[in-house]
């Protein structure tokens, strides 16, 4: 049996700080558990900080 590592999802959560850390994991031999509050799907969201912005654009990421 691998090692496990528990990844904790909401509504929101960053595509990039979920999705990399997710594949980086079982390229290390071990096995990745999503937990969320409920059992659905839920909307990741891409962010973007342009130089010199004051704010955060937010894009539509992967369901």
């Amino acid at each position: 049996m691998s090692d496990k590592v528990l990844f904790i999802v909401g509504d929101a959560t960053e595509t990039v700080d979920t999705l990399y850390p997710y594949y980086r994991v079982q390229e290390e031999g071990f096995e990745p558990v999503v937990a969320a509050p409920e059992k659905r799907l839920y909307q990741m969201v891409l962010h973007e900080v342009k130089p010199g912005w004051t704010i955060t654009r937010e894009w539509e990421g992967y369901t």
